[in-house]
């Protein structure tokens, strides 16, 4: 073999290992942030007013979850599917871990592999009228961040629609109620200042099977856009005790056209 040629080879080793070295330091370090404000999470013990009446549908899907015998102050959830930032784009594997708590707050973080070599971790939390997204390439460098008005009331509106995960939120008295017909109930989530509204659709079982939004914005560019949005449950299932969706997708409106950004299934959940 020419010299030449093994001091590449040489080179390529170095760089493989280098690479593996780092990926491994930031998912670490990315694991290790992410531990450290679970903790806090769940130590929150903070506790909001009830509400005694509910309209039909939703007092029938907290029923039919088995909340009432299987109570939790936090519920973590491990999630496995795909996500695409836009149509067209290809699915990259998504694995995700959500914390919610029975009042308006989330924490969020996924691994997204771009390829066999290159992934990519988001961070999202919202709490308190405020959020934030970070992203992360190899879990340590960063590459973009989210904030501000716009986007914590599109994360408001998410936390609200994640009640079809997290039953415990849905009896808030921070929601007001509207039935609109038989089939869909306007459900609108004070925070604060803050407000995010979502429409719960159910089904001719009474099963709440979707949730829509027009509170949401997606990224585009460098720029945040209003866009309508949807939950889909493709499948009910149970978990720890509970009985929620164990399939969903989640579809934005681009362009006029909707598109699939993730299809996921909920891999376990813990009620802590």
């Amino acid at each position: 073999m020419p010299p030449i040629v093994k001091k590449l080879i040489a080179v390529l080793v170095i760089l493989v290992v280098a690479n593996a070295g780092f990926v491994w330091y930031g998912q670490a370090s990315f694991d290790a942030t992410f531990q450290q404000l679970s903790k806090a999470f769940a130590d929150n013990n903070a506790t909001l007013p009830r509400r005694a009446e509910l309209p039909g549908p939703i007092a029938r899907y907290i029923r039919k979850s088995g909340l009432e015998a299987h109570g939790y102050k936090t519920l973590v959830m491990a999630l496995d599917g795909t996500f695409r930032k836009k149509a067209g784009a290809k699915p990259m594997p998504l694995h995700a871990l959500a914390l919610l708590r029975p009042t308006p707050d989330m924490l969020w973080a996924a691994k997204l592999d771009a390829n066999a070599v290159v992934s990519f971790n988001a961070l999202e939390s919202y709490h308190a009228g405020r959020a934030k997204l970070q992203a992360l390439l190899f879990g340590i460098v960063p590459t973009g961040e989210i904030a501000g008005e716009a986007f914590a009331r599109s994360e408001l509106a998410r936390v609200l629609a994640y009640g079809l995960y997290n039953p415990a939120l849905l009896d808030c008295a921070c929601i007001d109620y509207r039935e609109l017909d038989s089939r869909h109930v306007e459900a609108v989530i004070h925070d604060g200042n803050l407000s995010a509204e979502v429409v719960f659709e159910t089904n001719d079982a009474g099963d709440i099977v979707a949730v829509t939004s027009r509170d949401r914005v997606r990224p585009v560019k460098k720029s945040l856009e209003p866009a309508p949005w949807r939950l889909e449950v493709v499948a009910f299932g149970e978990r720890d005790g509970l009985r929620m969706p164990v399939e969903a997708k989640e579809v934005w409106v681009a362009e006029g056209e909707p598109f699939v950004a993730s299809h996921y299934r909920v891999a376990s959940a813990k009620r802590l």
